[in-house]
C-alpha cells in the first residue's frame, strides 16, 4: 500500500485524471442502469395446468393431480409438489432446487408428461406448463369504460390491446371482465328427432365441412399449378347455409335444424373500477425494460387513444413506476441526509473546511466506483442496492478519517513544511495502513457467503452486499491514494479551536483514568458485561419474527371466498354491498373489484368462487394500512355466508402465497393424512369443537362442503345391455349440457368461437337433466335415468395435496372473549384430534422463512469465521483475534436493545444486518490491538493499554459516530417503504454503538487478561502520572 501511495503523490495528473474518468464513467453507468423497486427474482417454481371441463375437484384429484403427481415427483432436482383440485381444473405445482436449470427442468417435465398423456380422461385437454416468473407479473393494471359502446370487450380487444401490445417496452396484455362474443348454433331438439340427428351427427358434420385439403398438381399449358380442395363457411349467412345429410337420407340447411346468431358469452366475471363496470388490463414489461420506461410509453399510448376517443376513460388502478419513484426518491434523500451529516461531524471534530472536503471526497469516488462495479455486474438500481449505497456512506469515509487523523498525528512530529506533509502522508499510511486493510477485508469478507446462496436471501441480497464490498474497495483505495495526495496539495490544518477539541482532549483524560479503575476491577467487568448479555438475549426472546418486514403500499385487499356456483347476481348483491363499505372510508381513494376472474395465480388458485375488492388509500390518511385492514376485518367477519379475509398488500412478500400472508391476528392450523376421507371426517369434528368456544369465531375449513354438485352414477350393467360405455355417456352428457366448440369464423373482423349448444333453459331442472336421452348404436333411444342415478352431492371447493398427502386449513378469528390461553386451549384441542393417520403440517410460508433463515444463520456462521481466519493472519496471533471477537456477541446487546425498543421484527433483512455487522464490529478492536501491539514495543504493558484508547479515541469515535449517525434516517424507517431496511439499519446502529462502548472500554481489560500476568508498573501510578 505504501508503494500505491508514493505512486500517486508523484503522478499527481496521471492521478486527477484517473479520479476524472471514474467521474464521467460512473455518471454514464448510472444514466444507463435499469431502475425497479426490488431485483429480478428467480423462483425455481414449474407449475402444470389441466383443464378437465364438468369434472368436480374429487374427480380431478383421482383421475388428473394424482396422476401427474406419481410422474412428476421421480424427476431429478424436484424438492416438492403439491396440486390443487378444483372443479374443472387440475394444478400441479412442482418446486425445483434452487440453482437448478429451469430449461432442462420444463424439457424433462414435458417429456414425462406426454408419456402420461395417453392415461389421461379422453376429454381432459393436454396439460399446459408455466414458470413462475415473478418478474413477469403485472407492472401496471388499467381499468377502462366507455358508456357509449356497446361491447366494450370487443372495442377493448380490437382497439386497445393491439395498440399497447405494438410497445417495445411491453412483454404481454392480459384483458379481464367484459363478455367475448361468439357464433351460437342453438339446436331444436324436436327437429333433431324429427330428422333422426343427434347433437353428435351435427358436430361431427359441422367439423367436417370447414377445410382445405390438398390435392396435388397439375399442368395448366406449361405452367405447373397446385390443387387444392375447400369449403369456406367463414361468414354467419355462409354456415347457415351449411347443407346437412339427415338420417333419412334427406338433405337439409343448418338453418333448418338450428338458430344460428351472434352471442355474448354468459356473464362470469365482474370488473368495477369505483363502482363503474370496466375492461381491465394488466401490461407485463420486458426482460431488459424498467416499469418506468413501459409506464411513460403507456402513459403516451393513452393520452393518443383518449384524444381520439372524448368518450374513453382509462384509470391507472396501478402503476409499480410510481412506487419505484418514490421508495428511490426516498433513498436517495436518507443518501444526502447521510452524506450531509458524515460531512458535519467530519468538521465538528477536525474544525477545518479542507480535511472535511478531503474525507468527504472519498463518498462521490467510492459511490462512483461502486455504480460501475455494480453496472459491470448486471445490477440494477433497486430499494437494495441504493440502501447498499447509504450503508456504505458512512463505512466509506472510515477509511479515510484513520488515515487522514494518522497524518495530523504525523505532522506533530515533523519540522520541515515542505517536506513533512509529503512523509507525514506516507508515515500515516505506514502505521495505519495494517488496520485499514484488515478491517475493509473483514468488512469484505462477511458478504461472501451471500454469493453461494442460491435461495430467496441469496438472490435478495447478494446485490446488497457485494455493492457494500464495491463501495468498500473504493473507499480503501481513495483512502491511501486521494487522501494522502489531498493532504499534500491543500496542506489541511487541524483546528484546536474545533468544535470537538476541547471535548475529546476531556474524554481522553476520562478514559484514562476509567481504564485504569477498569485493569483493577476485572474480575467485576467481565461479569457485569456478561449478565448485560444475558439480558439481551432475553430481550430478544421477546422479539416477533417474520420472512420479510412489511411495506407499507397504502394498499387493502378483502378477499371473499363465495360458495362454488353461487349465482353471479347473489355473487354481485353481496360485494355491493362490501364496496358501499369501502367507498364511504374517507381514506380510501379509490377502490377496484374482481369477481371470477384475474390474472396468474389469482385466477388459478380462487377459482371463479373467490372475489377481491382492493382499495388504495390515500396518502394522507388516520390510520396505518394494516389497522385499517384490522378495523373492516372486524367489519367483515360477521357475514355469515362468506368466508373473508383482509389484508394489507406487501410489495416484499415473495415466497407465499395470499393464505399466508394475514394482517388479522387469528388462529391457523394446518393438519394432513393420506386418506381424504378420514382427513375430512377428523377436520370437520375439530371444526364442531372450536365453534363451541366463545373465544373463537369465523370457523371455516378448506375440506369443508362448499361445492354442491350433481353426480351422474352410471351403473355400468345397464349401460352395456344398452350398447353403452359409462365414459361415453359421461362425453355426450358433457357435449349436451356445455355445448361443443366446433370452428371459429370471422366476426367483425375478429375471429370468433362456433359452439353447438342446445337452449339455456333446456335443461334446468333435475327431473329434465334425468330425461336426457342418448342413441344406442341400435338406433334406439334411452333416458339417462334408466342407465344411472342422478342425485345431490357435496364436495370440497378445493382439494391440496403435498407430497402425496392431503391437506385441510382450518382458520378462525378471536372474538373480544378471547385472552392470552385461547390459544393454547385451542392447540390442545387440536392435539386431541391428532392421531397415527393425521399429523401437523407446516405453512408455506413458515416452510420458507425456516429455510431462509437457516441459510442466513450459515452465512453468518461462516462469515464469523472468516473474519477470525482475517484477523488472526493480520496478527499472526489466534489470541488477539479471539480477543477481537469477543465483540461480537456482545454487540448483540445493543442490536437486540434497539429492535425491541422500535418493536421491529428479526427478519431476513435484520438478519443480514447481523451478517454486516459481525464484519464491523470488530474494526475498531484490530485498530485498537494493532495500536497497543505497536505501543508495546516503547512504552510498558499497561501503559499501552491505557494510551492507545486515549490515543485511538478520535478516530474511533469519528468513525463510528459517522457510520451510525448516517444510519439513523434509515433506522428511522424514513420515506416510503422505509420499513423494508429499518432491520438491518437498527441491528447495526444498537450493535456499533455497544462495540464502540466494548471497544473503548473492555478491550482493554480484555487484552490485559488473554495477555497474561506479567510483572508491570503499577496501574493506578500510571494512570496518574498520564
Amino acid at each position: 500500500m505504501i508503494a500505491i501511495t508514493k505512486l500517486i503523490l508523484r503522478r499527481p495528473v496521471s492521478t486527477f485524471l484517473a479520479v476524472l474518468s471514474l467521474l464521467f464513467f460512473g455518471f454514464i453507468a448510472f444514466t444507463t442502469m435499469k431502475m425497479e423497486l426490488l431485483p429480478d427474482m428467480n423462483f425455481p417454481y414449474m407449475i402444470v395446468s389441466t383443464v378437465y371441463p364438468g369434472a368436480s375437484p374429487e374427480d380431478i384429484d383421482e383421475l388428473v393431480s394424482k396422476p401427474i403427481e406419481e410422474e412428476v415427483s421421480l424427476l431429478s432436482d424436484v424438492e416438492e409438489v403439491q396440486s390443487r383440485s378444483m372443479e374443472n381444473v387440475s394444478m400441479v405445482i412442482v418446486r425445483y432446487r434452487y440453482g437448478t436449470n429451469m430449461d432442462r427442468a420444463y424439457d424433462k417435465l414435458k417429456k414425462k408428461l406426454d408419456v402420461l398423456k395417453g392415461n389421461l380422461p379422453d376429454d381432459a385437454e393436454d396439460p399446459d406448463y408455466i414458470e413462475f416468473d415473478i418478474n413477469a407479473q403485472a407492472g401496471m393494471v388499467l381499468a377502462i369504460s366507455d358508456k357509449t359502446k356497446a361491447n366494450l370487450y370487443n372495442y377493448v380487444k380490437n382497439n386497445i390491446e393491439p395498440e399497447m401490445e405494438k410497445l417495445s417496452s411491453v412483454a404481454s396484455v392480459s384483458l379481464s371482465g367484459g363478455q367475448a362474443e361468439y357464433v351460437r348454433v342453438e339446436l331444436s331438439e324436436e327437429k333433431l328427432a324429427q330428422y333422426h340427428l343427434t347433437m353428435e351427427n351435427i358436430i361431427q358434420m359441422i367439423k367436417a365441412s370447414d377445410f382445405t385439403y390438398p390435392a396435388g398438381s397439375t399442368y395448366y399449358g406449361k405452367q405447373k399449378l397446385s390443387l387444392s380442395v375447400s369449403e369456406d363457411y367463414s361468414t354467419i349467412e355462409k354456415l347457415k347455409n351449411l347443407p346437412l345429410l339427415t338420417g333419412t337420407g334427406n338433405t337439409l340447411y343448418l338453418r333448418d335444424l338450428a338458430t344460428v346468431s351472434e352471442s355474448l358469452e354468459e356473464k362470469s366475471s365482474i370488473g368495477r373500477y369505483n363502482g363503474e363496470d370496466t375492461i381491465g388490463l394488466s401490461l407485463s414489461k420486458t426482460q431488459t425494460e424498467s416499469d418506468i420506461g413501459m409506464s411513460r410509453d403507456v402513459k403516451e399510448t393513452i393520452k393518443d387513444l383518449e384524444a381520439q376517443n372524448p368518450n374513453l376513460s382509462v384509470h391507472i388502478i396501478q402503476d409499480n413506476a410510481d412506487s419505484i419513484k418514490s421508495s428511490l426518491s426516498s433513498v436517495f434523500q436518507t443518501m444526502i441526509m447521510a452524506v450531509v451529516i458524515s460531512m458535519a461531524i467530519i468538521f465538528f471534530f477536525f474544525g477545518d473546511v479542507k480535511a472535511s472536503l478531503i474525507v468527504g471526497s472519498s463518498i462521490p469516488i467510492a459511490i462512483l466506483g461502486a455504480i460501475v462495479f455494480m453496472y459491470a455486474m448486471g445490477y440494477s438500481m433497486n430499494m437494495l442496492t441504493l440502501s447498499a449505497l447509504v450503508l456504505g456512506v458512512g463505512m466509506m469515509v472510515d477509511n479515510s478519517i484513520v488515515v487522514l487523523e494518522a497524518s495530523f498525528r504525523a505532522m506533530d512530529k515533523a519540522q520541515d513544511e515542505r517536506r513533512s506533509r509529503r512523509d507525514a502522508a506516507i508515515d500515516a499510511v505506514r502505521v495505519v495502513g495494517a488496520s485499514v486493510f484488515g478491517s475493509t477485508l473483514t468488512t469484505c469478507v462477511v458478504f461472501l457467503p451471500l454469493g453461494f446462496l442460491q435461495g430467496i436471501a441469496g438472490q435478495y441480497f447478494k446485490p446488497l452486499g457485494f455493492t457494500i464490498v464495491f463501495c468498500m474497495l473504493a473507499s480503501l483505495l481513495s483512502a491511501i491514494t486521494i487522501v494522502p495526495l489531498c493532504f499534500t496539495l491543500y496542506k489541511p490544518k487541524e483546528n484546536e479551536k474545533a468544535p470537538a477539541y476541547k471535548a475529546v482532549r476531556s474524554l481522553q483524560n476520562s478514559s484514562r483514568t476509567l481504564i485504569g479503575r477498569f485493569l483493577r476491577h476485572k474480575k467485576a467487568v467481565v461479569l457485569g458485561t456478561f449478565l448485560i448479555l444475558l439480558f439481551s438475549l432475553f430481550l430478544a426472546t421477546k422479539i416477533r419474527s417474520e420472512l420479510m418486514p412489511d411495506i407499507d403500499s397504502a394498499t387493502v385487499q378483502i378477499s371473499v371466498l363465495q360458495k362454488p356456483g353461487l349465482d353471479l347476481e347473489e355473487r354481485d348483491k353481496a360485494m355491493r354491498e362490501i364496496e358501499a363499505m369501502v367507498a364511504k372510508d374517507p381514506d380510501v381513494d379509490r377502490y377496484t373489484t374482481l369477481s371470477g376472474g384475474g390474472t396468474g395465480f389469482q385466477a388459478l388458485y380462487g377459482g371463479d368462487s373467490s372475489s377481491t375488492v382492493t382499495a388504495y388509500l390515500k396518502k394522507k390518511r388516520s390510520v396505518s394500512t394494516k389497522e385499517k385492514a384490522k378495523t373492516w376485518q372486524k367489519l367483515l367477519e360477521t357475514r355469515p355466508d362468506e368466508v373473508i379475509t383482509v389484508k394489507s398488500v406487501s410489495d416484499a412478500n415473495f415466497g407465499a402465497s395470499d393464505e399466508d400472508v394475514k394482517t388479522n391476528e387469528g388462529y391457523e392450523v394446518i393438519l394432513k393424512g393420506a386418506d381424504l376421507q378420514s382427513l375430512k371426517e377428523k377436520s370437520d369434528a375439530l371444526v364442531s369443537e372450536m365453534q363451541k368456544m366463545e373465544s373463537l369465531t369465523g370457523i371455516h375449513s378448506s375440506l369443508e362442503n362448499a361445492a354442491p354438485r350433481l353426480l351422474v352414477k352410471v351403473d355400468p350393467i345397464k349401460a352395456a345391455a344398452e350398447g353403452l360405455s359409462p365414459i361415453a355417456l359421461g362425453q355426450s352428457l358433457n357435449s349436451i349440457l356445455g355445448g361443443k366448440t366446433v370452428m371459429k369464423i370471422d366476426l367483425d373482423g375478429e375471429k370468433a368461437d362456433v359452439r353447438v349448444e342446445y337452449p339455456k333453459d333446456r335443461f334446468d331442472t333435475l327431473e329434465k337433466i334425468k330425461n336426457i336421452r342418448f342413441s344406442t348404436p341400435r338406433g334406439a333411444a334411452v333416458a339417462l335415468d334408466s342407465v344411472a342415478t342422478v342425485d345431490f352431492s357435496d364436495s370440497p371447493a378445493t382439494i391440496i395435496r403435498e407430497d402425496k398427502k392431503y391437506v385441510v386449513t382450518i382458520r378462525a378469528n378471536y372474538t373480544e372473549k378471547a385472552n392470552k390461553e385461547t390459544k393454547e386451549e385451542v392447540d390442545r384441542l387440536v392435539e386431541s384430534h391428532l392421531g397415527r393417520d393425521i399429523a401437523l403440517s407446516e405453512s408455506l410460508r413458515t416452510k420458507n422463512m425456516r429455510e431462509e433463515f437457516t441459510d442466513l444463520f450459515r452465512a453468518i456462521a461462516i462469515a464469523v469465521f472468516l473474519v477470525f481466519v482475517v484477523m488472526a493472519g493480520q496478527f499472526e496471533s489466534l489470541r488477539f483475534s479471539f480477543m477481537v471477537m469477543t465483540t461480537v456477541p456482545f454487540a448483540m446487546i445493543g442490536s437486540f436493545g434497539l429492535l425491541w425498543l422500535f418493536d421491529a421484527t428479526i427478519s431476513m433483512t435484520s438478519l443480514l444486518g447481523f451478517l454486516m455487522l459481525v464484519g464491523t464490529v470488530v474494526n475498531n478492536g484490530i485498530l485498537y490491538v494493532d495500536t497497543v501491539n505497536q505501543y508495546r514495543e516503547d512504552m510498558p504493558l499497561d501503559r499501552a493499554i491505557i494510551e492507545s484508547g486515549a490515543t485511538r479515541l478520535r478516530p474511533i469515535l469519528m468513525t463510528t459516530l459517522t457510520t451510525v449517525l448516517s444510519m439513523v434516517p434509515m433506522a428511522m424507517a424514513i420515506g416510503e417503504n422505509g420499513k423494508l431496511m429499518q432491520g438491518l439499519a437498527l441491528v447495526d446502529v444498537g450493535g456499533l454503538t455497544a462495540s464502540t462502548l466494548l471497544a473503548l472500554l473492555l478491550l482493554p481489560v480484555y487484552y490485559r487478561i488473554m495477555y497474561g500476568k506479567k510483572k508491570t508498573a503499577n496501574i493506578h501510578s500510571i494512570a496518574r502520572e498520564l
